[in-house]
C-alpha cells in the first residue's frame, strides 16, 4: 500500500491536495492502517489531538499562517516539517 496515494483519492476527499482539519469524511485516511490491521494507538492519538485543539482554540482568537508550508520528501507519508504561524490572544 501506498499511503500517499491511497489518501490523495479524490473519489473519498474532495479536493484531496488541500489540508482541511474539518473535512467531513478525515477519519477515512489511511494513516492508522484499516480492518485487522489498524494500529492499537489509534484513539490514544486522536484524543491527545482533540485535547491539544481543546487546550489551544480558547486561548486564541485565531491561528495565522505567516509563510509558505514546507514538506517533508517521503514518497511514503506526505506532511509538513515546517508551517509558520502567529497565535493571536483572544
Amino acid at each position: 500500500m501506498w499511503y500517499l496515494s491511497g489518501n490523495r483519492d479524490e473519489r473519498v476527499f474532495e479536493n484531496a491536495d488541500e489540508l482541511k482539519v474539518d473535512r467531513a469524511n478525515a477519519r477515512n485516511h489511511l494513516a492508522f492502517g484499516f480492518g485487522i490491521h489498524r494500529c492499537m494507538g489509534n484513539r490514544l492519538a486522536e484524543m491527545q489531538l482533540r485535547v491539544l485543539w481543546e487546550e489551544i482554540l480558547p486561548r486564541f482568537k485565531h491561528i495565522e499562517v505567516v509563510g509558505a508550508p514546507v514538506r517533508n520528501r517521503s514518497y511514503l507519508i506526505r506532511g509538513y516539517t515546517d508551517l509558520p504561524v502567529v497565535a493571536h490572544a483572544a
